[in-house]
This record gives structure tokens, C-alpha cells and sequence, in this order.
């Protein structure tokens, strides 16, 4: 016993010391897309239009990556989780080193194999997709056919884990030797400990999907007041134009000769601060241009380093679990794992965001400094000029800069106001967005268990039918349902939220491309044609209105396709659930057949055996005791080798109850066949 334990171990040790058993974690390298997320993009976009179709190309982007996440920690865990099986298997010796290492590296591999394959199909497509010229013009179909690209991948994924499965089973009957008895009870544990897995990963993906609408909530707010902010600056230029022509024309009242030179001094002031305003908005520009490159180079070498941190953490977690016994030990282990991964992470990306907004928040006041002080230079030399060239008064001047402030200060008053205003309606606008997105996901998730319901009562129904079944293979039924209802409710969970996004996307998009028209169309404008106004303000509802009718169409052949997908993923949740019933029918009625022989079997040996004892008893002298307990002792070893095999096992189980019966049986097939 103590040499079977010594061997155990050894078998543990080497199954855990094989490092590249580990699913590999994702290299260093950044995607693109990773890094255009956060507060840096949004500095390109000024409208509110621009800003939500920028904030909802993150939300689609930010969601995808979350999936892409969740399915690589899914394959490593499974990994471990077989592991966690095997490791058992080797401390009751039911299988070797060697065998437990060829499944482990056969599971590993594929799942390693399908990531890559399904990432480069997805690279391959994404760039056929970008240089079709039919999507040049049109980013909305450009965004339609890459999310019909993001659902066969998830779906094919999906097929190709499991066939991994099927596969795992085969390893364990034809690589390890296991009877189909052992087999189904090492796959009904994976089922079990799988389903628990897609549970937590479900829980996982709720959690950071509201992590992901608060970040979009706070960048939205972040650029949407640094855009009114800029708009405010723009107009400040416009209302001190104004308000010197109101105080000009005020001097000028009866005074032709005068009004003519201040009305000359005026607009050479005008096209002044004008020419200065222009200049300081496309330095800006430009600043916030190099500003961003910065900061999203800054963003890319941080995520790298963080990535290259997670997969060195990830190997750490798998070595920390190689020698785990209980699958609940393990999941609870990456519970914790990436709850502490997630917390890390989800601070790094608030940080960042935090840390660009102060960046963004010091290049508009240095702008806005260096503005003021040219635009103050401008002042001042306007002044200087109507001194030198009018002859009005000091008492004039100053009466004509004092009524400038004055009207500067109620205005700065007012647009503060209106900007503190505004930031409390876009903040309530925020929340009740949030709200929204909470009470959207609790009708998915409210209609994911009306049809896992009526999944159980279907195959409640179908269990009624199988009654030529055992209980136990009712329960791996069972186990096997709500494992596939589980892997198919998260999927259509992340379908169905993903196609919603991409949905208001898209919606976002053509709002963004009619406001970039009616602000071109607009610089063209007569703003004293009063018919043309009536005209622009009349098309702008009609476009308004059928881009609400398309949207109306598109949510509802959202419905359609989220139907049919829905059918789709039950006809082959049916199907594969026909296959697991089919399989155990088959095996049963395999097993009866081998109980019929072996049955026979028995019988015959029991004549045989009865016909031997009736002679021993007659042989059997005084002489003999001492013989017979050395012969006792060799049939205990005797029994030992033989119930290592399927007939020994078969034979134990129908002597379970006559110990004597079993010694003799194997003191008959030991005389007669092997010795």
C-alpha cells in the first residue's frame, strides 16, 4: 500500500512539473484597438454627435475584448480542471504518467491551436473587409459585416471547444485505459466543474459590463464638458466682437464722421481677433494631435507591460493549482485570481483615463492663457488706436472699457451658469443611461431563464421516455442539459449584448455623419435668406425622421436574428442532447450484453466449483492445515492481480456478499489458466 502511494505521488509530480502543459497566455503585443481606448480619442471629436459615436465604438470594442478574455481564462481553467481529475486518477493508480500527460498536452494544444487559428481567420477577414471598396464610403455596412465576422468566430469557437470535449473522452478510454464506467464518471465530473466554470464566467461578464458603462459614462462626461468648454471660448471671442460694437455705436450716436472711423478701427479689431481665434483653434488642434500620439503611445507601452505582467501571473496560477485534488479548491482559486486580475486592471484603465483628462484639462487652459494674452495684446492695442486716431475723450475710453467688462462679466456669468447647468443634466443623463443599460441586461437575463425553463420541462419530458435507463445515467442526462443550457445562455447573452451595441453604433454613426452635413451646409448659408432657413430646417427633420424609421427597421430585424440564432442554438443543444442519450443507450446496452456472458460464465464455474470443493473436502486431512494457510496467503495476492482486471472488477461486484465464493473462483481460474 505505502509503495502505490509512494508511485502516486511520483505520477503527480511528474503530470504537474510538465510546464508547457499550462494554456499559454496572449503575448505582450497590444492590439491597436486595446489602445484607442479611454479619454485620448475623444480629443479628435468636438460634437456631441462625434463624442457618442466615439464613446459607442469603445463600449462595441471594450465588450468584444471582454468576451475574448473571458474565452482564453475559460480554456485555461478547463485545462486545470482535467488536470484536477487526472490528478486523482494517479492517486488511485487507475492510470500512468505518461497517459496523463498525453491527454493533458492533447487538450492543451488544441485549445491553443483553435486561438490561433481563429485569430488569424479574424485578421485575415478584418483586413479583406477594410479594402473592399464597397465598405470604403460606408463605415455603418463596413461595422455590419464585422460583427457578422464576430459571430461565426464565436460561434465556431464554440463547436471547435466541443469537439475538444469528445476528444478528451476518447483520450480517456483508448490513451488511459479507462473501462466506459470510468470514463463517464471522470467526464461527468469535467461536465460538472465545466458548468460551474460557465456560471462564475457569466457572473464575470455582468460584473465588468457595468464596469465598462461606468468608465464610457465618465469619458463621455470628461469630453463633453471639455467641448462645451471649447464652444464657450469660441463664443467668449464672438460676444467680445459684439459687445465692442454695441459700446462703439453707443459713442458714434450723431456722429457720422466718428462712426465712419470707429466703424474702420472696428473691423480691422475684428478681423484681428478673429485671424487670432483661428490661428489658437488650429494650434490647438494641432497640440491636442501630438497630445493624443503621446498619450496613446504612453497607453499601448502600459498595457503592454500589464499583459506581459498578467501572463506570468497566469503561469503562476496554473503552477499554484498543478497539485490541487478538488475541483472546488481550483475554481475558487481563480475566483480569487481574477477578481484581484480584474480589480488591477479596471484601476490601471481609471487611472489612465484620470491621468489623460488632466493632461487634456492643461493644454485647453495653457491654450486658453496663451489666447487671452494675445487677445488682451489685441485689446490694448484697439484702444491705443482709438486714442491716437478719434478724438475722444480718457473719460471716454474709460466709460467705453468699463461698460466692455461689464458686459464680459455678466456673460462669463451666464455661460458659467449655463455650464454648471449642463454639467448636472448630462450627469443625470448619464445615470439614467446606466439605468438603461441595467434594466436591458435584466430583460435578457429575465429571458435566458424563461427558456432555460422551458428546457427542463422538455427534457423532463424526454426523461419520462427513457426508462430503460439506470439513475445514474438520468443524472449525467441531466448534468449534460443544464452544462449545454448554461455554454448556451452565456452565449446568447454576449451575442444579444454585443449586436444591441453595435446596433446604437451604428445609429451613432449616421447622427454623427447628418450633423458633419448640416454643419457644411450651414457654412454655405444665407443667414438672411429666410426661405432657405425655413427650407434647411424642414429637410433636417425629414432626415431626423427617416433615420428614426431606419433605426426602428434595424431593432426589429435585431429581434429577428436573435430569434432565429436563438433556434438555432437550441436545434443543436437538441441534437447534441440526443447524442448523449443515444451514447448511453448504446453503452448500456453494451454493458448488458457483457453481463449476459459473463453470467454465463459464472454459472459455469460454479458447477465446476462445486464439483472441486466436494473433492478437496474429501482429500482434506490435518496434515493439510498448515498448507492451506500458505495457499490463503497466495490467493490473497492472487485476488489482488485479478481484480485489476474488467472480469475481476465484475466478479467482486457479484461476490460482494461471499468473500469464500470469490477465493475459490480465483483459486479455480488461477490452477486451471494461470498457474
Amino acid at each position: 500500500m505505502q509503495e502505490r502511494e509512494v508511485a502516486s505521488t511520483q505520477n503527480s509530480t511528474n503530470l504537474s512539473s510538465t510546464d508547457s502543459i499550462s494554456i499559454s497566455a496572449p503575448s505582450g503585443d497590444i492590439d491597436e484597438s486595446d489602445s484607442m481606448l479611454g479619454v485620448t480619442p475623444l480629443m479628435a471629436v468636438h460634437s456631441s454627435e462625434d463624442i457618442a459615436a466615439e464613446i459607442s465604438r469603445q463600449d462595441v470594442q471594450a465588450t468584444i475584448n471582454l468576451e475574448e478574455s473571458l474565452n482564453k481564462n475559460r480554456n485555461m481553467v478547463s485545462v486545470q480542471v482535467l488536470r484536477v481529475l487526472l490528478n486523482k486518477l494517479l492517486k488511485q493508480d487507475k492510470l500512468n504518467d505518461e497517459a496523463a500527460v498525453a491527454i493533458m498536452m492533447n487538450l492543451k494544444n488544441s485549445l491553443g491551436d483553435i486561438e490561433k487559428q481563429l485569430e488569424n481567420e479574424r485578421r485575415q477577414a478584418e483586413a479583406k473587409i477594410k479594402a473592399d471598396e464597397r465598405f470604403a464610403a460606408d463605415p455603418v455596412a463596413m461595422e455590419t459585416e464585422m460583427e457578422k465576422l464576430q459571430a461565426v468566430l464565436g460561434h465556431k469557437m464554440n463547436l471547435m471547444v466541443k469537439e475538444q470535449e469528445a476528444r478528451v473522452r476518447r483520450d480517456l478510454l483508448k490513451t488511459a485505459g479507462l473501462s466506459e464506467i470510468e470514463m463517464e464518471e471522470v467526464m461527468a465530473g469535467y461536465i460538472e466543474e465545466a458548468m460551474k466554470l460557465d456560471q462564475l464566467l457569466a457572473g464575470q461578464y455582468e460584473k465588468e459590463s457595468q464596469v465598462i458603462q461606468q468608465q464610457l459614462s465618465e469619458r463621455l462626461l470628461v469630453a463633453e464638458l471639455a467641448s462645451q468648454k471649447q464652444s464657450q471660448q469660441t463664443a467668449e471671442v464672438q460676444a467680445n466682437i459684439a459687445a465692442r460694437k454695441v459700446a462703439l455705436n453707443e459713442l458714434a450716436v450723431n456722429n457720422e464722421i466718428l462712426h465712419k472711423r470707429l466703424d474702420a478701427l472696428f473691423q480691422d479689431y475684428e478681423r484681428t481677433v478673429l485671424k487670432l481665434q483661428e490661428k489658437h483653434e488650429a494650434g490647438l488642434l494641432k497640440q491636442q494631435k501630438a497630445l493624443a500620439e503621446k498619450l496613446q503611445q504612453r497607453r499601448s507601452d502600459r498595457l503592454a507591460a500589464v499583459e506581459r505582467k498578467k501572463e506570468t501571473e497566469r503561469h503562476a496560477f496554473c503552477a499554484r493549482t498543478d497539485h490541487m485534488m478538488h475541483a472546488d479548491s481550483l475554481l475558487q482559486a481563480f475566483r480569487d485570481f481574477q477578481q484581484k486580475q480584474s480589480s488591477k486592471m479596471n484601476k490601471l484603465l481609471t487611472d489612465m483615463d484620470k491621468d489623460e483628462a488632466q493632461e487634456l484639462e492643461s493644454l485647453m487652459q495653457e491654450a486658453k492663457a496663451d489666447r487671452d494674452r494675445d487677445m488682451q495684446m489685441a485689446d490694448e492695442a484697439f484702444i491705443n488706436k482709438l486714442q491716437d486716431q478719434t478724438a475722444l475723450s480718457s473719460n471716454e475710453v474709460s466709460g467705453l472699457l468699463q461698460r466692455h467688462v461689464t458686459e464680459m462679466r455678466n456673460f462669463t456669468r451666464i455661460k458659467e451658469s449655463e455650464r454648471q447647468q449642463y454639467a448636472i443634466v448630462l450627469k443625470e443623463r448619464l445615470a439614467n443611461r446606466q439605468k438603461r443599460w441595467q434594466e436591458e441586461y435584466g430583460n435578457m437575463q429575465r429571458e435566458q431563464k424563461v427558456l432555460a425553463e422551458q428546457q427542463e420541462n422538455t427534457v423532463a419530458k424526454v426523461m419520462e421516455t427513457q426508462t430503460g435507463l439506470d439513475e445514474e445515467a438520468q443524472m449525467q442526462i441531466l448534468l449534460s442539459h443544464h452544462y449545454s443550457i448554461q455554454r448556451l445562455n452565456n452565449q446568447l447573452t454576449m451575442n444579444k449584448h454585443r449586436q444591441h451595441k453595435l446596433l446604437v453604433r451604428k445609429l451613432n454613426m449616421k447622427r454623427a455623419r447628418m450633423a458633419d452635413m448640416r454643419r457644411q451646409r450651414q457654412k454655405g448659408k444665407n443667414l438672411k435668406d429666410e426661405d432657405f432657413d425655413k427650407q434647411f430646417q424642414q429637410e433636417l427633420a425629414l432626415e431626423e425622421k427617416l433615420l428614426q424609421s431606419e433605426h426602428e427597421e434595424a431593432v426589429v430585424m435585431l429581434r429577428k436574428n436573435i430569434a432565429a440564432e436563438t433556434e438555432r442554438l437550441i436545434k443543436e443543444h437538441d441534437q447534441g442532447m440526443a447524442s448523449v442519450i443515444g451514447r448511453l443507450q448504446v453503452g448500456r446496452a453494451r454493458r448488458r450484453a457483457a453481463i449476459q456472458r459473463h453470467d454465463k460464465a459464472i454459472q459455469q464455474l460454479e458447477v465446476q466449483l462445486a464439483s472441486r470443493v466436494n473433492e478437496d473436502n474429501a482429500d482434506r486431512t490435518a496434515d493439510s492445515l498448515g498448507t492451506d494457510h500458505i495457499l490463503q496467503q497466495h490467493m490473497k495476492v492472487n485476488v489482488m492481480v485479478f481484480s485489476r482486471t474488467a472480469f475481476g472488477k465484475y466478479l467482486i461486484e457479484i461476490c460482494s456478499n461471499s468473500v469464500y465464493l470469490l477465493v475459490n473462483i480465483v483459486r479455480f481460474l488461477s490452477e486451471k489458466y494461470f498457474l
